[in-house]
């Protein structure tokens, strides 16, 4: 048995297509999904929630997703969650608009579900890194 709980992501796809293809890429990574078809439900669930990541579609609606990254990193509550774009090179949202609505990081559609499971470890793991580099030095000790 597992000792630690699987970690909670919030997927929020308009298209029904791509959230179910982000639901089961994140089932398969052990992850426990929460599946949300637009802003508002997203923003709701976020609160609701509390997951340790957010994958947002680029072109979400009711809101917006620029609105709903902003909204979520203004809410004492979500600001701490780390955000994930996913958005097609022909949308109209750039890398740099996400980035500075707050996202933490932006990739392409069509995406790696290897590559997005990879970096959604990854950023779950930067604060345990952060963490485990502020404590003092072990080693010599024994």
């Amino acid at each position: 048995m597992n000792a630690f709980p699987a970690p909670r992501v919030l997927v929020a796809d308009n298209e029904a297509f791509t959230l179910r293809l982000l639901e089961a890429t994140f089932r398969k990574g052990a992850f426990e999904v929460v599946a949300c078809r637009n802003g508002a439900e997203a923003l709701r669930a976020a609160g609701q929630t509390a997951p340790q990541l957010i994958v947002m579609d680029g072109l979400m609606t009711a809101p917006d997703s620029l609105s709903a990254i902003r909204q979520l990193k203004q809410n004492p509550r979500t600001q701490h969650i780390p955000v994930i774009v996913l958005s097609s090179n022909g949308q109209v949202l750039t890398q740099a608009e996400a980035i500075e609505a707050g996202a933490d990081l932006f990739l392409t559609k069509p995406f790696s579900p290897t590559r997005l499971l990879a970096e959604a470890r990854r950023i779950l793991a930067e604060p345990l890194e952060l963490a485990a580099s502020a404590r003092p030095s072990r080693a010599g000790v024994g």
